[in-house]
């Protein structure tokens, strides 16, 4: 059986071992990031929409109930699963921010007040994108991930004895926080002995700088993650 090593935070993790258990696979679990709420107050004010672009800002926005009548948008599936259960409605979702902004500026035309539920490490583009077309975007960071500061002994005995097969990378930050910790646990060389697999070039960017063998998923979600890990797995099988 191919031992694939997650680096999710724990949940997220623990769903992800049940659906490779379908391809056939174990997986070996060290999550790299540790999400906690930060208790950031959200401001009442008039807002026309409420931006999600992860779960997490669902789920850590406890007092964003008060929002329910306004129209919310969502990056990726799972957010919008996370925003029906509190009884919002999404609209838009889309898979991505850069997927999701053009809809958004086609959407609303005229100057909009924006609220966007996010976490506190982030990539600028929805606000930049937003500001730029005239629109105001009030964030709340309502969410951090920290930082792991080792690999679980799981993780190392694995590697080290180079009985990983493949990685699975979902984040920039992730990876990035992960080839720190295997290099600082002298696992260097072990990393070239396994396949890369990341959700898409951004997250793939630190992994091909150091010349790892590295795919991204045809989308930037999970069933493309796991079906590219699934070919990749059958084309290696002798």
């Amino acid at each position: 059986m191919n031992l694939v090593l997650v680096l999710r935070a724990a949940e997220d993790a623990a769903r992800t071992a049940g659906k490779l258990q379908a391809l056939d696979c174990a997986a070996v679990l060290s999550p790299m990031l540790e999400f906690v709420a930060t208790d950031a107050v959200i401001p009442h004010g008039d807002y026309d929409a409420v931006i999600v672009t992860s779960a997490k800002g669902v789920e850590f926005a406890g007092d964003a109930r008060q929002f329910r009548a306004v129209p919310l948008h969502a990056v990726g599936e799972k957010t919008a699963e996370a925003a029906r259960a509190l009884g919002f409605h999404p609209d838009i979702v889309a898979g991505n921010a850069e997927a999701i902004l053009p809809h958004l500026l086609e959407r609303y035309r005229r100057p909009t007040h924006f609220l966007y539920l996010a976490g506190r490490d982030r990539q600028p583009i929805l606000e930049a994108g937003l500001r730029a077309a005239g629109h105001e975007v009030h964030t709340v960071e309502v969410y951090e991930a920290r930082a792991a500061r080792e690999l679980t002994a799981e993780a190392v005995s694995d590697i080290a004895a180079r009985r990983v097969t493949a990685v699975l990378h979902y984040s920039q930050r992730s990876a990035e926080i992960f080839l720190q910790l295997a290099q600082s646990a002298g696992l260097a060389e072990a990393l070239h002995d396994m396949t890369h697999v990341a959700l898409s070039e951004h997250v793939a960017a630190p992994l091909r700088k150091l010349g790892l063998q590295t795919l991204v998923a045809a989308k930037p979600d999970e069933e493309n993650l796991l079906s590219l890990l699934s070919i990749q797995l059958r084309t290696k099988t002798p």
